[in-house]
């Protein structure tokens, strides 16, 4: 690519944040909503060819015609799906700000994102049709960054994606996010860990929301749960995911590092053992991280079958940033030639 092309979809993306960011704020000072209602009300008039949803008088003339200038100002087939994602990234990181979203709310960087894409490429074998799900879908950036990462490889097939959340603006959000970009997802609008109406899964990546479930498990439904007091929701949806995931499915899960080292962490890693097996688990670069307190990990998990075998070393390993390429790339090489070694 040359630097003029770069120039040029750089700009392209940019334009689109702008349209996005401007027309949310007008949107929100008009109907004195949150950024991010204002943002999916404003997506769903892209979506609508530029119609603006008008209610109760609301937006006001003024700012209809501000918006209708600012949705003639771009067109969503002229931009590429990465335009699409860079401005949807900027724009979800402006939320945050905005709203001063909660961590489990926040959307998963791209970097991250992009480094799970590495792993689970190592992993799998993308050449055949796979049920890709995240079970805590939450804003849907992490999925969107994997579908545009695979999207991209030569010879890419279609894959089935499907998401499940229970908080309804982020569903809302999600699905208004996922018609921008023109990506096929499956969306639940549920508790992801009440029983599911989902397919067989081959993979799921999620970046779990951390803490405590707030609904009391009722005794011998969950492995994971606690004796007394509410249990853990990341621990329990790694044990939802393993239900549904195929014999020999892989999970891929974003968690604090602080989390293996917990006196807690035990009981997760029994049950993990009795139907599956831990394979790697990825420390992330120090430096994306403000403090150790808030560093995560990748857990990379594998559900029996008889197709899969548990690696008699298990990999731990701490990934360079991505911006260093070259100890990327040997990072990367590390990891296949240790999955060959361990004939996993």
């Amino acid at each position: 690519m040359d630097e003029r092309t770069s120039y040029l979809e750089t700009t392209h993306a940019e334009k689109f944040y702008t349209v996005l960011l401007e027309s949310a704020m007008l949107i929100r000072k008009d109907l004195d909503s949150t950024f991010l209602e204002a943002l999916i009300e404003s997506g769903e008039n892209i979506l609508d060819n530029g119609k603006i949803n008008i209610e109760n008088g609301l937006p006001t003339h003024s700012t209809q015609v501000k918006l209708k200038e600012l949705y003639e100002s771009v067109k969503l087939d002229s931009l590429s799906l990465d335009d699409k994602k860079q401005a949807v990234q900027l724009i979800l990181i402006k939320a945050v700000k905005e709203d001063m979203l909660q961590p489990n709310h926040q959307p998963t960087p791209d970097a991250i994102g992009l480094l799970m894409s590495y792993l689970a490429e190592l992993f799998v074998d993308f050449s055949k049709p796979a049920h890709i799900a995240d079970l805590s879908i939450g804003t849907g950036n992490l999925l969107y960054t994997f579908y545009s990462y695979l999207s991209r490889q030569p010879g890419a097939v279609k894959h089935t994606y499907t998401g499940v959340e229970n908080d309804e603006l982020l569903i809302s959000l999600t699905s208004t996010l996922s018609a921008l970009l023109d990506i096929p997802v499956e969306l639940l609008h549920q508790d992801a860990l009440k029983p599911l109406l989902i397919n067989p899964i081959d993979i799921i990546l999620s970046d779990l929301p951390v803490g405590y479930y707030p609904v009391q498990i009722e005794e011998g439904k969950f492995s994971t749960a606690l004796k007394d007091g509410h249990s853990y929701s990341h621990f329990l949806l790694i044990e939802q995911g393993l239900k549904y995931l195929k014999e020999a499915g892989l999970g891929f899960y974003l968690l604090p590092t602080q989390t293996f080292e917990s006196e807690e962490v035990k009981i997760l890693l029994s049950h993990i053992n009795t139907v599956g097996y831990v394979q790697a688990i990825i420390h992330l670069p120090n430096e994306w991280f403000k403090n150790e307190q808030s560093r995560k990990s990748i857990l990379v998990l594998q559900k029996k079958g008889s197709n899969s075998r548990q690696a008699q070393e298990v990999l731990v390993a701490t990934s360079p940033s991505l911006s260093d390429k070259q100890a990327f790339q040997n990072f990367l090489m590390d990891i296949k030639t240790w999955k060959e070694e361990q004939e996993i």
